[in-house]
């Protein structure tokens, strides 16, 4: 059991590295600047509600996701210090809400970082789908390769 964690632990870290790589060997795409046309938008006036402003403050994306990490941490331990008999429905739920909200954080993100490089929406969604397959095969994979 603990090779199986360390193996896991290792498998990890490569895959860590490998993307730290790929992300700093990426085209600068950050720089993109899209031309603003002259339909009565002025660059002076924002018109924005509260969740809009929200969205683009990276302040409130951390913190967001602070709160969403210590709340499967909490979720965790509770887990771990609940009676016996009374964990056993708790694990498997706490598995699957974690790892659905770790699809969705990841394709919403494939979503938005498509959009704020200028793609279209039909471009972005066949993004975010893309990388959903690619999950789901990833994970039929490992399903078929463990026992």
């Amino acid at each position: 059991m603990t090779t199986a964690y360390l193996a896991s632990t290792g498998v990890m870290g490569l895959l860590v590295v490998g993307v730290l790589l790929w992300l700093g060997r990426a085209r600068g795409w950050y720089q993109y600047s899209p031309a603003v046309s002259s339909g009565g938008w002025s660059p002076g006036v924002r018109r924005e509600n509260t969740l809009a402003r929200l969205a683009g403050n990276t302040s409130a994306w951390v913190v967001a996701f602070t709160l969403l990490v210590v709340g499967f941490v909490v979720g965790v331990v509770a887990l771990i210090s609940a009676p016996d008999g009374s964990g056993g429905l708790a694990g498997p739920a706490l598995a699957a809400g974690g790892g659905m909200v770790l699809v969705g954080y990841l394709l919403f993100g494939v979503y938005i970082s498509a959009k704020r490089r200028g793609h279209p929406s039909s471009l972005a969604a066949a993004e975010s789908a893309t990388v959903a397959g690619t999950l789901f095969l990833v994970a039929i994979t490992v399903r078929l390769l463990l026992p």
